[in-house]
This record gives structure tokens, C-alpha cells and sequence, in this order.
């Protein structure tokens, strides 16, 4: 009988903050042999308790000091601002070897507050998993979220090549896409793709709200598209006013790119320019043809 190949990659991965992303990429872990350990660590204990059950982790811990203290591998999922002091708490508890990361949505800031914590001692490498859903908890958690979809990491100049190896290794055994991006040209990026999208959704919805208000009968004529373009808008408003203010220059940016296209549409409709109304939506075809996000 040939042995299977052994493919783990880290000994303990300690996931703080085990809701929809940490319990998946405990799920993964797990299901793929990527770690012999995975340790949730968060203040509820009847959450994690819940999240044992599901499967994403294997024992808990209510201490962030004591939970990180055998990890090689640990993973910060909270909330982009509290990740700085979640490093603090737990700074000298870290193994020497130890590679950290995080999964929030912005870059800059985060990689600027972790270098300030750890400064060149330990391994910080900034990631994004570029998967999710509107619905949190590790409730909604699934092993395969990773799978086929983009996994950003930024690393810093001090990122030792072995770090990042090892830490690419574990993210593409899940499934994933890595791709390897400069924090603050992500930061641009997700500001269009990602940030931009939410906020349009949240003005849409209030644009709708003070339609309802003066008497149209929105709730019954809201079809597909409508729903589409504010699913979104179901995610907590508290991570997104934390990712807005840590990406607040970026997003400003593209809000004024936006508003120069709505400018333009707009001059279109009041001239009745037939043609350029028409070349408006044929562009946007264009390029939504062009992206190879639509054949994923």
C-alpha cells in the first residue's frame, strides 16, 4: 500500500475571529489536510463552541495571547479596524517563526500598522481573499469558498521569500488564485471593484427609500436587476464604514470617476444624443466583454 503524500503546509493555524471567512478558511484547512491543528480564538465561547460543531476548528480559545502562542500560521479576520490591536495583544506571545496575515479588504493602512507593531521580528503578509457573501457567520461557512476565486497577499519589503512561498502554497492548496499585489495599487483596485459597487448600492437604496416616501410603489416593481445591484447592501454597515475609512482617499477617487460618467450620461439624456446614449452602453458592453471576471 503506497502512503497518500503528506501535503501539510503548518503544524497550528490560529484563525482569529471565526465568522463567515475564518470559519471557511478553517473549513479548508481542515478538509484538505493543510494543518494538523486549527485553533479559533474570539471573545464568544458559545460562538466558537458552535463553530467546533460545524467543523471549521478544532479546539477554541477566548484568549487572542494564548490562542497565537503555538501557531507557525496565524490568520487575523476581524474587522480591518481592530487588526493593529489584535497584533498588539498578541505580540509577545508570537513564535519567532511565525507568519501572520489578515483578510482584510484594505492594504496600505493595515501593512503600515502592522510593520509598526511587529517592525522586522516577524512575518506579516498582508492578504484579501476575494470571496465572501453578503450572509455572515460561520453558519454560512463552506470548505470550497476559496475555490477558483483570487487571493490577494502583499508583502512588505522585509517578507522573506520562504514566508512567502509557504504562505502562497497554503492559499492556492485551497483552491485559490494567489496574486501577489502592491498594497496601495490593490487599494485602487478594490476601490473600484469592490468599495465603489457598495456605496452606489447604499445610495441607490436610500434614493429608493425617499421614492417609497413620496408615494411610489417601489416594493412591487423591484425586479431582478434591482435586487442584483442591492444584494450587496444585506453586509454589516460597521465593517463597511471601517473599510471606507481605511481606503478613504481611494474611494473619494473613485466616486469622482464615477460622478464623470454619470456627468457625461446625463448631458447625453438632456441633449436627447441618441448617439452618444447609445455609444454609452455599448462601451460598458465592451468592457464587460473584455473581462475575464465574466467567465469565471
Amino acid at each position: 500500500m503506497i502512503d497518500e503524500p503528506d501535503i501539510r503546509i503548518f503544524d497550528t493555524v490560529a484563525i482569529v475571529g471565526v465568522g463567515l471567512i475564518g470559519g471557511s478558511l478553517g473549513m479548508a484547512a481542515k478538509s484538505r489536510g493543510l494543518a494538523r491543528r486549527v485553533i479559533g480564538i474570539g471573545r464568544d465561547e458559545r460562538k466558537l463552541n458552535r463553530a467546533v460543531e460545524l467543523g471549521a476548528i478544532d479546539s477554541l480559545c477566548t484568549s487572542v495571547e494564548d490562542g497565537a502562542a503555538s501557531a507557525d500560521l496565524v490568520i487575523i479576520c476581524t474587522p480591518v479596524t481592530l487588526i493593529a490591536p489584535t497584533l498588539r495583544r498578541m505580540l509577545d506571545s508570537l513564535r519567532q517563526d511565525v507568519i501572520v496575515t489578515d483578510v482584510g479588504s484594505t492594504k496600505c493602512e493595515v501593512m503600515e500598522q502592522a510593520a509598526a507593531v511587529l517592525g522586522s521580528d516577524r512575518q506579516f503578509i498582508g492578504g484579501h481573499p476575494m470571496a465572501g457573501s453578503e450572509q455572515a457567520g460561520v453558519e454560512n461557512a463552506v470548505a470550497n469558498l476559496f475555490a477558483g476565486r483570487t487571493y490577494v497577499l502583499t508583502p512588505s519589503s522585509s517578507t522573506s521569500q520562504e514566508s512567502l512561498d509557504r504562505l502562497s502554497r497554503f492559499v492556492e492548496s485551497m483552491g485559490a488564485v494567489v496574486e501577489i499585489m502592491d498594497p496601495r495599487n490593490h487599494d485602487r483596485t478594490v476601490a473600484i471593484i469592490s468599495h465603489l459597487p457598495h456605496v452606489i448600492s447604499a445610495a441607490l437604496l436610500q434614493q429608493t427609500g425617499a421614492a417609497r416616501d413620496d408615494g411610489a410603489n417601489v416594493d412591487r416593481l423591484a425586479a431582478g436587476s434591482f435586487r442584483d445591484l442591492t444584494r450587496i447592501s444585506d453586509s454589516p454597515p460597521e465593517i463597511w464604514r471601517d473599510i471606507c475609512l481605511t481606503n478613504a482617499d481611494q474611494i473619494v477617487n473613485a466616486i469622482a470617476g464615477f460622478e464623470h460618467w454619470i456627468a457625461e450620461f446625463k448631458h447625453a439624456l438632456m441633449e436627447c444624443d441618441e448617439s452618444a446614449i447609445l455609444r454609452f452602453f455599448e462601451q460598458a458592453r465592451a468592457v464587460r466583454a473584455a473581462g475575464t471576471w465574466t467567465r469565471r
